[in-house]
């Protein structure tokens, strides 16, 4: 199985090419294990999209989505080198690296939008 890693990279308040993904910018800091990313998913016909809640120490610019087929998994690197990764998510359809997009939204959280895999090609 082909596994792709897709990098996020921040410009300023703009975020260039790739990934995708609560109220406020995050839920209770306590009840999240620190290792954890939390990240919610929503998928439309054509699209996933993926919310990543960044805690307050975890730049955009450090967010990585692993695609591996139908499975898809975010990770990122907090302050200090510590090593946050999301659970594993299945998706309906394989999601495709080409017309990724990233916004980087007012409450801290990053939104990563990824095109669905054509139906009979790629």
């Amino acid at each position: 199985m082909t596994r792709t890693r897709l990098i996020v990279s921040a410009l300023v308040a703009r975020l260039v090419l790739l990934t995708y993904g609560v109220e406020s910018r995050a839920a209770d800091p306590e009840s999240i294990p620190r290792s954890e990313l939390p990240v919610l998913v929503t998928e439309t016909r054509e699209t996933v999209r993926l919310r990543v809640l960044l805690a307050e120490d975890v730049p955009p610019g450090s967010v990585e989505v692993e695609l591996a087929g139908r499975e898809v998994v975010v990770v990122a690197r907090g302050s200090g080198g510590r090593q946050l990764r999301s659970r594993s998510f299945w998706l309906s359809e394989a999601g495709v690296e080409d017309g990724a997009e990233a916004d980087y939204e007012p409450d801290g959280s990053l939104t990563i939008t990824l095109q669905k895999a054509r139906r009979g090609g790629s």
